[in-house]
């Protein structure tokens, strides 16, 4: 286990310490009591906050470390998921992907529903046993957890699917006061030509989208996977046995990177998977109609080339999903409820690239407000080659053990099997010509794990060395390799003495086309990074500059790419349940109130972010803050971890 002492303590100490909770453990059962949360309204995240672990060391003894380090948390639970990709069990085990024989018809769809969506049904019986979506067809419901007896089910849910006694109670304790909605999950499928240019869309005039030359861009004939039916999740809030009436906005979830035989888009993977569960929390606190899109060549359809750190692709396989719901909300409701033009965006690593993307292509394509983007570990700068220089110069940071896969899938992406990247048959793929079947055929093998091609990679050759021009195109190595030998930042630069028209320049197009720094630096909505100096995967080059915009704050932690991750999305969580931002905001009405009466709740107004006077690849200015740990949170930190100790101890 990776995850360092300070970062394990300072999850459970943050908690305590930000949110005002008072936790009573029983150390014998994973039913420990808890208080009622005294939440804090106001917001409880600074322009910059540097959380670091020098206060719990100087201020825990030796004794109670090894106490503490027993204990496991939710943070662990995430850092293990994004590395691994596994599931884990409520025992701390890995998890088998078993279905279960409901003997339920799944050929049944939501369609079946309309109008009236009663009766709420699932295609599983039991609530808390490992399932694989898989086994739900497209438009099937996986899943409702009614209004009546969401508390108990999300604290039956979060003992099961925990790792362990400790990270259990912490969250059902965060969420004790918001477990508001019922929840009815979906497997949605849909095509931007299915729900646009043909069919019910067609006859609504849908086809008016095309107008737009946003969506024309992401969803037209030219678009890559315009034809192809695109999978995710969809959570819709209930109030009884309906929907919620009112307007609702979105809350769009990107899952983190997928490949290999262990990992699957959220729609065909576990319902144990984190992937599942972070709508289903936004959904039950917030009312929100809440998405996990698979993206490009993931879920349902597996004929498409993935679309790792392609910017378009997030947009032409989420935008159905969307349509396809706000059609689908309005009709079977008599439109009594309403998906709003708003929505919320959360995502680490890959996935804080897709939310990015997201919040400004569907306000570009589809005049969706981003209310708030949060995006953790994310790479950004794409056009000067961060990640990729990141890549050919393992010594530097990158774990070839732990993440040699992205070599492969950004040689794939890089390598003419997407037509609209400006490399494509151009002769200067990422791939050498060599071995590219090869390292397409790793990706393509449904037996084999992302580790197991890192081990591939390292194995090519007979001494067992790690060398990347294995795979990539030697030409386009060494450029890079020059560039970084020359401290220039970015080697697509034109006036770049290594930039050769004819030899790279299509190359750092495609590059250029996926770059997100001027979304980031030039948003007019609120957008919030957290990243970690110490990330060797997503390494402080790929931040911007949030000092030019006053829309954009950083959140900076420590540890490595894992570790941040775990503690940026504790920070999220905390949103849910205690930011005004996302618990108060209420979308402009897209709803008819007919019958009477039909009450959505408060509106608020969002106010663009404080401004942050700092460059967040440099160091903090003067002004930023620096979290600390009180003496109390400390000694509450030691209870738990004693607690946690005593729990789970055999």
């Amino acid at each position: 286990m990776k995850l360092s002492l300070a970062l394990s303590g300072l999850f459970t100490a943050s908690f305590l310490w930000r949110q005002g909770f008072s936790l009573t453990l029983d150390a014998s059962t994973n039913e420990g009591k808890s208080s009622e949360p005294q939440v804090d309204v106001e917001s409880h995240r600074h322009p910059v906050k540097d959380v670091g672990s020098t206060t719990l060391e100087n201020n825990t003894t030796k004794g109670d470390i090894s106490a503490v380090q027993k204990s496991r948390s939710l943070q662990t639970m995430l850092k293990n998921w994004v590395q691994l990709g596994d599931t884990v069990a409520s025992d701390g085990s890995e998890s088998s992907a078993t279905d279960i024989n409901t003997g339920i018809d799944h050929t049944d769809t939501i369609t079946h529903l309309h109008p009236s969506l009663l009766p709420l049904h699932s295609h599983f019986q039991s609530p808390f046993a490992t399932r694989n979506l898989e086994t739900v067809p497209c438009g099937g419901i996986v899943v409702t957890y009614p209004q009546e007896t969401i508390a108990e089910t999300f604290d039956a849910y979060a003992d099961v699917t925990m790792p362990d006694a400790l990270t259990a109670i912490i969250l059902k304790t965060l969420f004790a006061n918001n477990k508001t909605y019922g929840v009815q999950i979906m497997k949605v499928c849909a095509s931007c030509d299915s729900v646009v240019a043909a069919g019910a869309g067609a006859a609504a005039g849908a086809q008016d989208l095309y107008d737009n030359p946003s969506f024309d861009h992401y969803c037209g004939e030219n678009a890559y996977g315009h034809n192809l039916e695109h999978s995710g999740l969809v959570y819709l809030p209930l109030v009884g046995n309906d929907v919620r009436p009112g307007t609702m906005p979105g809350y769009v979830y990107s899952r983190p990177t997928k490949v290999g035989k262990l990992d699957q888009g959220p729609s065909v993977d576990l319902d144990t998977s984190l992937d599942y569960v972070f709508g289903l929390m936004a959904t039950m606190a917030m009312g929100t109609i809440s998405f996990a899109p698979d993206f490009m060549g993931h879920g349902v359809e597996t004929t498409a080339e993935k679309g790792y750190l392609l910017r378009d692709t997030y947009l032409t396989s989420s935008l159905p999903l969307w349509l396809w719901v706000s059609n689908f909300v309005s009709e079977s409701t008599d439109s009594r409820s309403a998906l709003g033009d708003a929505a919320f965006y959360i995502g680490a690593s890959e996935g804080a690239y897709a939310s990015v993307a997201l919040a400004e292509g569907f306000r570009a394509a589809l005049g969706v407000v981003p209310v708030n983007t949060f995006a953790s570990a994310g790479p950004y700068r794409l056009g000067s080659a961060a990640i990729l220089k990141t890549i050919i110069n393992p010594v530097a940071g990158g774990d070839v053990e732990t993440y040699g896969y992205i070599g492969i899938l950004l040689g794939e992406v890089y390598s003419s099997t997407n037509p609209n990247a400006a490399n494509f048959g151009q002769g200067q793929d990422l791939l050498n010509d060599e071995n590219r079947e090869l390292a397409l055929s790793w990706l393509n093998d449904p037996d084999l794990s992302k580790l197991e091609m890192n081990a591939k990679l390292i194995d090519f050759d007979a001494d067992d060395e790690y060398r990347i021009e294995n795979l990539w195109n030697l030409k386009i190595v060494q450029f890079l390799r020059d560039a970084v030998e020359a401290g220039v930042e970015d080697p697509c630069d034109p006036d770049y003495e290594g930039y050769v028209v004819g030899e790279n320049d299509k190359f750092c197009e495609a590059l250029k086309q996926n770059d997100l720094i001027d979304v980031l630096e030039n948003a007019n909505y609120n957008i919030e990074l957290c990243y970690s100096d110490e990330d060797t995967v997503a390494t402080p080059d790929n931040m911007p500059d949030v000092s030019v915009n006053t829309f954009l704050t950083a959140t900076l932690k420590t540890g490595d790419h894992e570790e941040a991750i775990g503690a940026c999305f504790f920070d999220a969580f905390s949103d849910i349940v205690s930011s005004p931002v996302f618990r108060d905001f209420v979308p402009e009405p897209k709803h008819k109130c007919n019958p009477a009466p039909c009450d959505s709740g408060p509106t608020t107004t969002i106010t663009n972010a404080p401004t942050v006077s700092r460059d967040a690849r440099g160091g903090p200015s003067s002004s930023a803050r620096k979290s600390s740990l009180s003496f109390m949170s400390t000694a509450l930190l030691i209870i738990v971890g004693l607690g946690s100790f005593m729990a789970l101890c055999p």
